[in-house]
């Protein structure tokens, strides 16, 4: 989906209920993203790859479809690597509060 409007900024920003958070391979456990940046940041790399492959990227996937940043999780797949993800939905996080 894409953010419209003050409701829809809100809504990407706020924690998500039990049954949708992200559970790492690590045990880390994501309510929104603020803890993806979070995680995204001290995860140990085999960890990010366990979850980031050229087969799949679960944390663009639970962006999409949970948090409802069709954006941010594109920006996130493109990603090269962890610290590039970090930077990405840092600076989401950003945008996202200025339209909230």
């Amino acid at each position: 989906m894409a953010i419209r409007n003050k409701e829809d900024a809100q809504r990407v920003l706020r924690h998500v209920p039990d049954v949708k958070r992200f559970y790492c391979h690590d045990g880390e456990i994501l309510n929104n993203i603020y803890d993806l940046k979070t995680a995204l940041g001290k995860m140990h790399v085999s960890t990010y790859r366990h979850h980031v492959s050229d087969e799949k990227n679960d944390f663009a996937r639970w962006v999409r479809e949970v948090l409802g940043d069709d954006k941010l999780s594109h920006d996130i797949s493109k990603c090269q690597d962890q610290k590039e993800a970090v930077t990405v939905v840092s600076e989401r996080i950003i945008w996202l509060r200025e339209k909230a």
